[in-house]
């Protein structure tokens, strides 16, 4: 998609960008629908007349006297007998059938379409390769889209925030190919920059909150482009989404369609005291506390040998094939979930329902106009029985959360931790109101212009801001999406309070956010057996994430200065092709061995390891096509290098050939390093190199063209957790003594404690 005319590039673009935009927005729109009319579904049925309740929020918006659950539609009847053994089967059987539905559709899919598809866009968008053609094809929107709807109308504690992200980059992606494929120019820079506006796009959606979707991408998403540029190309796209999404109300003839439906909250007419910034901070506190326990349990929860023992288990309770384990364990989550929300009339909403009642106060007079489903829920009650329902949902929530962000099934953490924090919110807001009604001190009785009563509405915005970033470490743009779903400017002050002292705690307490942990412990693992069944490229090796970004005063500061030679793969280590062998000639047998024997994206080429001057570097992709066009696959394959060889190489290659005599000549293209990279360079150097980068690999040389070793993200990562953990638990670490050696002894090679690194480090690219 680039081309030599940047007009040309720049239309391509905005076609792209714009066509994605549009349908992102319907395809939101879409999904909204259909989720909460299966949600809604297995509770019953709104017979009010059509302009009186919402779409959107069918089950909330109706009336109470016009609201019939199926034992009223079906047998007229009301009462718990009827409730118990007619409306608790049909919803019983409706959760339990969507969500096995879903896990149906995920069961062969996993490695696509599971939670939320945040922390694999952040993996694409830095350069992972991770089979972007599968990943973000058609196929898996198709399937991501369904079990994502049918995740959150089974009632499950997972929201479709999250996997919008995912969405979006697939329609992008599509879109991309396609435009791209026409002008027979794809272009992966291109591609990531495009994924970056997808990301912004997919979280503006979601919230209806196109500033705050630009501000997500700076925050959370890595990127080499200009900083300019990402927010530009995301403000549009986010803008014309948003835009597609509001104007989907067309196709409701103007009824029964609310913009408040559009995650817009009415918040009333009511300002903040002064002295209500206690407990702003003691909500904020809350929500860093709530983001490192959560990550702690879910990352027990979440561990690859803690989930394999449970479905084993299961498999062995019901004496079925253990690869119906993670069936079973949806089952069993499913179960438990609707056993715990059935009793209570709240908690069967779905959440975004919920998160938008507990975002709203109570009318100060209820007339029998206003008596809706969701009046009922809240101000028909004494805030004693309301506190013990909020309770009872939090607790249940934030176990069911930490056990669901996990199974194999579509579905975000960003709308579970609104909701819990919205709740705990109310919750602290319904007791300081009760305080400022009982307590006749003139401190609480302070009245600003609007209002002189506590708002438990807002402490509830102010608690949601405050959950979401403390599980996702976001400050900015939490602050914007809550500022653009409720609208609220007077209590702009209050969340960046309560997300400030959020992230301060939550930095005290943990160093990862809930996505960059999720990596860390369970993507592209060893022990994945998922994994362990398909041939993917960098198959076992982790994130490959290079960041320092919550640890630079205790690591850069600290790093002592060693060269990258102490971090390297020697080159007697990587597996490299040669040109010239030394020993037997290649053959078809042994090069397909070869390549079949590692999940390596590529490999470099010298001449030999005798002499070995680097030429270049080939992907394995690339090899194995031409492999598969071998003619005689008995002969010797010599390799024919497309680039221009130096010298020596040509002259050592025509003397390999006539000793051969008959021989397949294997054309190739290898791809030059941009970066030539002393052994002697300074470790510190190469790590920000790759973390602000971006780069997949770097070969290390000796002198100009001499080889002297290899490393990769993945190498570094490992390093760096491995390596440097004690620099960050500020104990005594080897490289502070290395170091003084290095600089006393003078000869690296004679320095037993360099060797001594890589004695219990087993290469995860590129070794033998």
């Amino acid at each position: 998609m680039i081309s030599r005319n940047p007009s040309i590039y720049l239309t391509n673009k905005w076609v792209v960008v714009t066509i994605s935009a549009i349908i992102l927005g319907y395809v939101a729109a879409a999904i909204d629908l259909v989720q909460v009319s299966l949600n809604d579904l297995k509770k019953g049925i709104c017979l009010s007349k059509q302009d009186s309740w919402t779409l959107l929020n069918p089950y909330s918006s109706c009336p109470a006297e016009d609201w019939y659950g199926w034992d009223k539609f079906f047998f007229n009847v009301d009462n718990w007998v009827s409730r118990l053994f007619i409306n608790f089967p049909i919803y019983f059987l409706f959760a339990v059938g969507f969500a096995l539905l879903a896990g149906y559709l995920t069961y062969n899919r996993v490695y696509l379409i599971r939670q939320s598809g945040i922390p694999e866009i952040k993996l694409i968008i830095s350069g992972f390769n991770l089979n972007i053609n599968e990943y973000l094809s058609i196929k898996t929107l198709s399937y991501k889209i369904v079990a994502l709807i049918l995740v959150v109308s089974s009632g499950l504690w997972l929201g479709k925030e999250g996997p919008l992200v995912h969405v979006s980059c697939c329609i992008f992606n599509i879109i991309y190919d396609v435009v791209a494929q026409r002008k027979n120019n794809k272009n992966e820079a291109i591609r990531r920059e495009l994924l970056s506006a997808a990301t912004a796009t997919g979280i503006s959606v979601a919230f209806n909150s196109p500033i705050g979707g630009v501000l997500f991408v700076l925050e959370s998403m890595p990127s080499y482009f200009i900083p300019t540029k990402i927010m530009w190309n995301s403000f549009v796209s986010a803008t014309i989404a948003v835009i597609a999404l509001t104007g989907f109300k067309v196709f409701t003839d103007g009824r029964n369609f609310n913009e408040q439906d559009l995650f817009q909250v009415n918040f009333g007419n009511f300002s903040w005291l002064f002295m209500e910034v206690i407990p702003f901070i003691i909500l904020g506190a809350l929500g860093g506390m709530f983001g490192h326990f959560f990550i702690k349990l879910n990352s027990k929860f979440s561990k690859i040998q803690f989930r394999k023992q449970v479905r084993n288990y299961l498999s062995d309770l019901v004496k079925v094939d253990h690869k119906y384990g993670s069936i079973l364990e949806i089952l069993v989550v499913v179960i438990i979930t609707t056993l715990l929300n059935f009793p209570l009339e709240i908690a069967k909403l779905p959440l975004n329902a919920y998160l938008n009642l507990l975002f709203k106060d109570c009318p100060k007079e209820v007339t029998a106009n206003s008596t809706t489903n969701a009046t009922t829920f809240f101000c028909q009650q004494s805030n004693g029985v309301t506190l013990i329902k909020l309770l009872y949902i939090l607790v249940q929530g934030f176990l069911l959360t930490s056990y669901t962000f996990g199974v194999d099934l579509p579905g975000g953490i960003l709308m579970p931790s609104l909701v819990l924090g919205a709740t705990t919110g109310r919750s602290l807001g319904i007791v300081s109101q009760a305080l400022q009604s009982k307590f006749n001190w003139e401190s609480l009785a302070t009245c600003t212009e609007k209002s002189c009563l506590v708002s438990p509405s807002s402490y509830a915005v102010i608690g949601a801001a405050s959950f979401m970033t403390g599980i996702t470490k976001l400050s900015m743009c939490v602050v914007v999406i809550m500022f653009e779903i409720t609208g609220a400017v007077s209590y702009v002050l209050p969340i960046m309070c309560g997300v400030m002292t959020s992230k301060f705690v939550s930095d005290w307490l943990c160093p990862n956010n809930i996505y960059d942990t999720w990596l860390q412990n369970n993507f592209n693992q060893k022990d994945d057996d998922f994994q362990a069944n398909r041939v993917l490229t960098n198959q076992g090796k982790g994130t490959g994430l290079i960041s320092f970004s919550n640890s630079t005063s205790t690591i850069k500061t600290k790093l002592p200065d060693i060269s990258i030679k102490s971090l390297m793969i020697p080159l007697r280590q990587v597996k490299v092709l040669c040109l010239v062998p030394e020993n037997e000639p290649y053959t078809l047998s042994n090069l397909t061995s070869f390549v079949n024997d590692d999940s390596h994206e590529g490999y470099p080429m010298i001449i030999n390891h005798t002499n070995p001057v680097y030429l270049g570097y080939i992907t394995k992709s690339s090899l194995i096509s031409k492999l598969s066009n071998l003619e005689d696959p008995n002969l010797p394959i010599c390799f024919q290098v497309v680039s221009n060889l130096p010298t020596s190489a040509i002259s050592m290659q025509l003397h390999y050939e006539r000793k051969l005599q008959h021989f397949n000549h294997l054309d190739i293209e290898l791809t030059q390093t941009s970066l030539k990279i002393n052994e002697g360079t300074p470790a510190l150097l190469i790590i920000e190199a790759f973390e602000k980068l971006n780069l997949n690999n770097l070969v290390i040389f000796k002198t100009e063209n001499i080889m002297s070793g290899f490393i990769d993200r993945f190498i570094l990562a490992k390093v760096i957790n491995d390596k440097f953990s004690d620099l960050i638990n500020d104990e005594l670490d080897d490289f502070e003594t290395i170091n003084d050696l290095e600089n006393n002894a003078g000869d690296l090679n004679r320095l037993i404690e360099l060797d001594d690194l890589r004695i219990n480090r087993k290469s995860i690219e590129l070794i033998t």
